[in-house]
């Protein structure tokens, strides 16, 4: 879709961000057929792309405009450091080497019987 034809339009939710929690956000939003969704994201879909699949090859993505904002962190003792942030659809998550870090199920349990309901371990597995 075109930016104008998407201007032209009107949802029900706007997702500034197609990382991986806009997109997780945007498909929960999405089971309601009642709904519509629009995911805004900076960078472009990059599927299929051997430096996004490779995961040998993901050093080759820093400091590159098309696939990372090259954010610097702040100085520390004069020292400052590349900060890599995915600008692809899919964000960060798609130029981290391919890597995956589940969290507890202590922690997702715990956020649960704060009062999230569906958010425990057993809610969330299968997402």
């Amino acid at each position: 879709m075109s930016a104008e034809e998407f201007a032209q339009k009107s949802f029900d939710y706007v997702i500034c961000g197609g990382g991986t929690a806009g997109l997780v956000l945007a498909a929960r939003l999405s089971e309601d057929p009642a709904v519509t969704v629009a995911v805004l994201e900076a960078g472009i879909n990059r599927m299929g792309d051997v430096l996004i699949d490779g995961p040998n090859l993901f050093l080759q993505l820093f400091d590159k405009d098309d696939y990372d904002w090259r954010f610097m962190t702040k100085g520390t003792e004069g020292r400052r450091h590349g900060w890599v942030r995915g600008k692809v659809l899919g964000g960060s998550s798609a130029v981290n080497f391919n890597m995956f870090s589940m969290a507890s199920r202590q922690d997702l349990n715990n956020w649960e019987e704060l009062g999230n309901k569906g958010w425990g371990f057993d809610g969330m597995l299968p997402y």
